[in-house]
Protein backbone atom coordinates (compact mmCIF):
# COMPACT_ATOMS: atom_id res chain seq x y z
CA UNK A 1 0.00 0.00 0.00
CA UNK A 2 0.93 3.65 -0.37
CA UNK A 3 -1.94 6.04 0.31
CA UNK A 4 -3.56 3.38 2.51
CA UNK A 5 -0.86 4.03 5.12
CA UNK A 6 -1.53 7.76 5.03
CA UNK A 7 -5.25 7.00 5.31
CA UNK A 8 -4.65 5.43 8.73
CA UNK A 9 -2.83 8.57 9.86
CA UNK A 10 -5.66 10.80 8.65
CA UNK A 11 -8.27 8.61 10.32
CA UNK A 12 -6.39 8.74 13.63
CA UNK A 13 -5.96 12.51 13.83
CA UNK A 14 -9.28 13.64 15.28
CA UNK A 15 -8.35 16.36 17.78
CA UNK A 16 -5.64 18.85 18.64
CA UNK A 17 -4.95 16.90 21.84
CA UNK A 18 -3.36 14.15 19.75
CA UNK A 19 0.12 14.19 18.15
CA UNK A 20 0.45 16.26 14.99
CA UNK A 21 -0.45 14.91 11.56
CA UNK A 22 3.24 15.10 10.66
CA UNK A 23 4.14 12.74 13.51
CA UNK A 24 1.30 10.43 12.56
CA UNK A 25 2.58 10.35 8.98
CA UNK A 26 6.06 9.50 10.27
CA UNK A 27 4.56 6.72 12.37
CA UNK A 28 2.48 5.09 9.64
CA UNK A 29 5.41 5.23 7.19
CA UNK A 30 8.28 4.66 9.62
CA UNK A 31 9.14 1.22 8.23
CA UNK A 32 9.27 2.66 4.71
CA UNK A 33 11.36 5.60 5.93
CA UNK A 34 13.91 3.23 7.47
CA UNK A 35 13.91 0.83 4.53
CA UNK A 36 15.45 3.05 1.79
CA UNK A 37 18.26 4.09 4.16
CA UNK A 38 19.09 0.43 4.79
CA UNK A 39 18.95 -0.25 1.04
CA UNK A 40 21.37 2.61 0.34
CA UNK A 41 23.68 1.21 3.04
CA UNK A 42 23.48 -2.27 1.44
CA UNK A 43 21.99 -3.73 4.59
CA UNK A 44 18.74 -4.63 2.81
CA UNK A 45 18.08 -5.13 -0.87
CA UNK A 46 15.43 -5.36 -3.56
CA UNK A 47 15.33 -6.00 -7.30
CA UNK A 48 13.30 -4.81 -10.26
CA UNK A 49 11.00 -7.63 -11.32
CA UNK A 50 8.18 -6.56 -13.68
CA UNK A 51 5.14 -8.69 -12.92
CA UNK A 52 6.34 -9.63 -9.44
CA UNK A 53 2.73 -8.93 -8.50
CA UNK A 54 0.02 -7.41 -10.64
CA UNK A 55 0.43 -4.04 -8.92
CA UNK A 56 4.17 -3.74 -8.33
CA UNK A 57 7.38 -4.23 -10.28
CA UNK A 58 9.50 -4.60 -7.15
CA UNK A 59 10.81 -7.75 -5.53
CA UNK A 60 11.55 -7.18 -1.84
CA UNK A 61 14.33 -9.72 -1.53
CA UNK A 62 15.78 -8.99 1.92
CA UNK A 63 14.38 -6.49 4.40
CA UNK A 64 14.10 -8.10 7.85
CA UNK A 65 15.37 -5.09 9.80
CA UNK A 66 12.72 -2.73 8.47
CA UNK A 67 9.80 -5.01 7.62
CA UNK A 68 9.91 -8.21 9.64
CA UNK A 69 7.19 -8.79 12.21
CA UNK A 70 9.76 -8.72 15.01
CA UNK A 71 11.33 -5.43 13.96
CA UNK A 72 7.95 -3.85 13.25
CA UNK A 73 7.21 -4.43 16.93
CA UNK A 74 10.65 -3.12 17.91
CA UNK A 75 10.26 0.09 15.90
CA UNK A 76 6.74 0.53 17.28
CA UNK A 77 8.00 0.36 20.85
CA UNK A 78 10.97 2.66 20.17
CA UNK A 79 8.85 5.30 18.47
CA UNK A 80 6.08 5.24 21.05
CA UNK A 81 8.54 5.24 23.94
CA UNK A 82 10.51 8.10 22.39
CA UNK A 83 7.39 10.21 22.09
CA UNK A 84 6.41 9.45 25.69
CA UNK A 85 9.91 10.34 26.94
CA UNK A 86 9.68 13.83 25.46
CA UNK A 87 5.98 14.57 26.05
CA UNK A 88 4.76 12.29 28.87
CA UNK A 89 1.63 11.86 26.73
CA UNK A 90 0.75 8.22 27.34
CA UNK A 91 -2.26 8.09 25.02
CA UNK A 92 -0.35 9.75 22.21
CA UNK A 93 2.58 7.37 22.69
CA UNK A 94 0.33 4.31 22.53
CA UNK A 95 -1.39 5.68 19.44
CA UNK A 96 1.89 6.37 17.63
CA UNK A 97 3.24 2.94 18.52
CA UNK A 98 0.08 1.37 17.13
CA UNK A 99 0.34 3.45 13.96
CA UNK A 100 3.89 2.21 13.37
CA UNK A 101 2.70 -1.38 13.63
CA UNK A 102 -0.30 -0.67 11.38
CA UNK A 103 2.17 -0.40 8.49
CA UNK A 104 3.12 -4.07 8.88
CA UNK A 105 -0.54 -5.10 9.08
CA UNK A 106 -1.39 -3.35 5.79
CA UNK A 107 1.74 -4.75 4.15
CA UNK A 108 0.73 -8.22 5.34
CA UNK A 109 -2.58 -7.77 3.52
CA UNK A 110 -1.05 -6.54 0.26
CA UNK A 111 2.36 -8.18 -0.16
CA UNK A 112 2.86 -11.65 -1.50
CA UNK A 113 4.65 -13.87 1.06
CA UNK A 114 7.86 -11.85 1.31
CA UNK A 115 7.53 -10.37 4.81
CA UNK A 116 9.88 -12.23 7.18
CA UNK A 117 8.80 -12.98 10.71
CA UNK A 118 12.27 -12.04 11.97
CA UNK A 119 15.86 -11.80 10.73
CA UNK A 120 16.39 -15.23 12.27
CA UNK A 121 13.56 -17.05 10.50
CA UNK A 122 13.12 -18.25 6.92
CA UNK A 123 9.34 -18.04 7.23
CA UNK A 124 7.79 -15.27 5.12
CA UNK A 125 4.15 -14.21 5.06
CA UNK A 126 1.75 -12.04 3.06
CA UNK A 127 -1.81 -12.43 1.77
CA UNK A 128 -1.03 -11.05 -1.70
CA UNK A 129 -3.80 -8.50 -2.21
CA UNK A 130 -1.55 -6.86 -4.81
CA UNK A 131 -2.41 -9.81 -7.06
CA UNK A 132 -6.09 -8.75 -6.93
CA UNK A 133 -5.69 -5.21 -8.30
CA UNK A 134 -9.33 -4.18 -8.58
CA UNK A 135 -10.09 -5.13 -5.00
CA UNK A 136 -6.85 -3.58 -3.69
CA UNK A 137 -7.29 -0.28 -5.54
CA UNK A 138 -10.92 0.08 -4.43
CA UNK A 139 -10.07 -0.71 -0.81
CA UNK A 140 -7.12 1.68 -0.70
CA UNK A 141 -9.00 4.52 -2.37
CA UNK A 142 -11.98 4.09 -0.06
CA UNK A 143 -9.71 4.18 2.99
CA UNK A 144 -7.91 7.29 1.74
CA UNK A 145 -11.11 9.12 0.79
CA UNK A 146 -12.68 8.36 4.17
CA UNK A 147 -9.53 9.48 5.97
CA UNK A 148 -9.34 12.75 4.02
CA UNK A 149 -13.01 13.61 4.57
CA UNK A 150 -13.04 12.80 8.29
CA UNK A 151 -9.82 14.71 8.89
CA UNK A 152 -11.18 17.70 6.99
CA UNK A 153 -14.36 17.64 9.09
CA UNK A 154 -12.46 17.29 12.37
CA UNK A 155 -11.94 20.32 14.64
CA UNK A 156 -8.17 20.14 14.08
CA UNK A 157 -6.69 23.43 12.87
CA UNK A 158 -5.62 23.03 9.24
CA UNK A 159 -4.71 25.11 6.22
CA UNK A 160 -7.47 23.93 3.90
CA UNK A 161 -6.00 24.66 0.48
CA UNK A 162 -2.58 23.10 1.26
CA UNK A 163 -4.41 20.10 2.74
CA UNK A 164 -6.40 19.39 -0.42
CA UNK A 165 -3.31 19.99 -2.53
CA UNK A 166 -1.55 17.31 -0.48
CA UNK A 167 -4.47 14.92 -0.95
CA UNK A 168 -4.34 15.55 -4.69
CA UNK A 169 -0.57 15.09 -4.77
CA UNK A 170 -0.72 11.77 -2.89
CA UNK A 171 -3.48 10.56 -5.20
CA UNK A 172 -1.41 11.48 -8.25
CA UNK A 173 1.65 9.62 -6.95
CA UNK A 174 -0.55 6.62 -6.20
CA UNK A 175 -1.95 6.55 -9.73
CA UNK A 176 1.54 6.92 -11.22
CA UNK A 177 2.74 4.00 -9.11
CA UNK A 178 -0.06 1.87 -10.52
CA UNK A 179 0.15 2.74 -14.21
CA UNK A 180 3.78 3.83 -14.53
CA UNK A 181 6.64 1.79 -15.99
CA UNK A 182 9.13 -0.14 -13.85
CA UNK A 183 11.76 2.07 -12.19
CA UNK A 184 15.13 2.20 -13.95
CA UNK A 185 17.13 0.68 -11.08
CA UNK A 186 17.00 -0.11 -7.39
CA UNK A 187 19.00 2.95 -6.34
CA UNK A 188 16.41 5.18 -8.01
CA UNK A 189 13.75 3.46 -5.91
CA UNK A 190 15.72 3.97 -2.69
CA UNK A 191 16.56 7.61 -3.33
CA UNK A 192 13.03 8.50 -4.42
CA UNK A 193 11.57 6.79 -1.33
CA UNK A 194 13.45 9.30 0.82
CA UNK A 195 11.30 12.04 -0.73
CA UNK A 196 8.50 10.91 1.59
CA UNK A 197 10.04 13.33 4.10
CA UNK A 198 8.68 16.15 1.95
CA UNK A 199 5.16 14.82 2.57
CA UNK A 200 5.83 14.92 6.32
CA UNK A 201 7.05 18.53 6.12
CA UNK A 202 3.94 19.36 4.09
CA UNK A 203 1.72 17.79 6.77
CA UNK A 204 3.52 19.78 9.48
CA UNK A 205 2.93 23.02 7.58
CA UNK A 206 -0.78 22.23 7.11
CA UNK A 207 -1.31 22.21 10.89
CA UNK A 208 1.13 24.96 11.80
CA UNK A 209 -0.77 27.84 13.33
CA UNK A 210 0.54 31.35 12.76
CA UNK A 211 3.48 32.06 15.05
CA UNK A 212 3.30 28.58 16.53
CA UNK A 213 5.58 25.58 16.18
CA UNK A 214 4.02 22.38 17.44
CA UNK A 215 4.84 18.67 17.24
Amino acid sequence: MFIGHYAIGLLSKRSNALPSLALMFIAVQLLDLIWPILVLLNVENLSIDPGNTKLTHLSFDFYPYSHSLLFALVWSIIFGAGYFFFTKNKNGALLLGGLVFSHWILDFLTHKPDLPLSPFSEIKVGLGLWNHPVLEIILEMLMFTLGAVLYYKSPVYKRKVPFWLLIGFLTLIHVMNIIGPPPPNTMAVAWSANLMWLIIIWAWWIEKKPNQLRL
